[in-house]
């Protein structure tokens, strides 16, 4: 019993250590610190977001994003199926109708700004619906690009095809040097108001912007569209562009991720888009991105609670990133705690019985021997010396047990056996000194 308190809790502490070691093999690894992110060409809106993210991203959460441009949301989507990727900016409508990719591993992270449909046109080609542009060269935004599926599927909408007019599949800066030269009677453009092609454009001679008249068919008939107003002098207030206010049709941008995307990094790109696409801009009112409205695929469970609720109640008390962490051990602690209670519970009374049980294994000898000496004057004096002999080791083998090994609530039955080896010890003593003294 020497020292049992403190082997107890040793065992204790070992048993708990290796029930610890066992579920830490279950928590999932940390999150990257290392991840890419496909974009649109360098200059582009996708991309310069991108840029703030990086800088977000590096600063705060020291994370390092690559930027890997691509034409445009088609080709952004197929890296990210292909695993070329870990997030994409994809363009609305794109997700839905591209078949070329396997999707089923990508979810949304959150819907960031609106992406009118801009449509410049020489001002000499009548442009008040786009079955005007019938027979004209067209330029539709090139192969992989998020522009060239939206504007071919809205001509086709109104008669428009390859085969009666000239489609031009050009990158968004070729159009516009081709527009400016006469070489392009229409081009279509897909970007935030902020690009630099679009006040370029605004402000160039015999160059019109397509106000959509039926813009509400187009939102009804399309459930991905939407409509936004370039007021007057909206783009540049100096040169009043534009010099009147004009109807888009519109699709929403989205941020794409893999399921399996480790949840922590989703929250922490989150904390990122937020305070950049939150306080709005010519098209939308603050507080309107990001958002989970407009999506085409799924969204993550993680952007789904973060976009509801805000952050977890771990980021509200805790840095984000030690937030993650506590995150990751969470799954580890609860199922840790689930069987540490009852075994915490149950350690207990299993300590008091084991010191008990050496006690009671002393009285059971002890009581053996009261049972066999019931009728002690009936007893011959040899058998009388031996159970003396055996009382009497007894009590030695509880001298030996240092009493400060003991635990304080245990001593009272610890002294209450010696108290009764004593007394049998002296009932046999004297009944052996009754027999030798008849002996004389």
């Amino acid at each position: 019993m020497q020292n049992s308190p403190l082997r107890f809790s040793l065992l204790i502490i070992g048993l708990a250590g290796l029930i610890f070691y066992l579920a830490y093999q279950f928590v999932p690894p940390p999150p990257p610190s290392e991840i890419k992110i496909a974009t649109g060409r360098e200059g582009g809106a996708y991309y310069n977001f991108a840029l703030q993210y990086k800088q977000q991203l590096a600063e705060k959460f020291n994370v390092k994003l690559e930027i890997v441009p691509t034409a445009g949301s088609v080709e952004a989507i197929t890296a990210l199926a292909n695993n070329e990727v870990d997030f994409a900016f994809v363009q609305g409508g794109v997700a839905k109708n591209i078949k070329t990719i396997d999707k089923e591993g990508l979810v949304s992270v959150a819907s960031l700004f609106y992406e009118p449909l801009w449509v410049f046109h020489q001002s000499n080609v009548s442009a008040r619906y786009l079955s005007d542009f019938k027979g004209k060269r067209i330029a539709v935004g090139e192969l992989g690009s998020g522009t060239r599926p939206l504007a071919v599927h809205r001509l086709k909408n109104n008669g428009v095809t390859a085969e009666n007019s000239t489609f031009l599949n050009i990158p968004s800066a070729e159009a516009v040097e081709k527009l400016k030269a006469g070489e392009v009677d229409v081009a279509f453009f897909v970007t935030a108001p902020t690009s630099k092609w679009i006040a370029e454009l605004m402000a160039f001679p015999n160059i019109d912007l397509m106000h959509f008249e039926r813009y509400k068919a187009y939102t009804r008939r399309f459930h991905h569209l939407n409509h936004v107003e370039i007021n007057q002098g909206s783009i540049d207030l100096e040169k009043n562009l534009p010099e009147k206010d004009t109807t888009l049709i519109s699709v929403a941008a989205s941020l794409l991720a893999h399921k399996d995307m480790h949840s922590g990094l989703i929250r922490v790109f989150l904390h990122v888009l937020k305070p950049i696409h939150e306080k709005g801009g010519l098209l939308e009112p603050s507080k309107t991105f990001p958002t989970d409205e407009y999506l085409e695929l799924p969204l993550h469970n993680s952007a789904k609670h973060f976009l509801a609720h805000g952050p977890s109640w771990l980021e509200n008390f805790f840095p984000l990133g030690v937030a993650v962490q506590l995150e990751r051990l969470s799954i580890m602690i609860i199922p840790l705690l689930t069987l540490l209670l009852p075994l915490l519970k149950g350690a207990f009374p299993i300590y008091r019985w084991s010191i008990r049980f050496k006690i009671y294994r002393w009285y059971q000898t002890l009581r053996d021997i009261d049972q066999e000496i019931q009728d002690i004057e009936a007893l011959k004096i040899d058998v009388i010396e031996s159970k003396i002999a055996q009382l009497t080791s007894l009590r030695c083998e509880l001298a030996t047990q240092k009493q400060a090994s003991i635990p304080l609530s245990y001593m009272s039955e610890f002294y209450t056996l010696r108290v009764h080896i004593n007394l049998i010890l002296q009932q046999l003593k004297e009944q052996q000194q009754h027999l030798r003294q008849l002996a004389s």
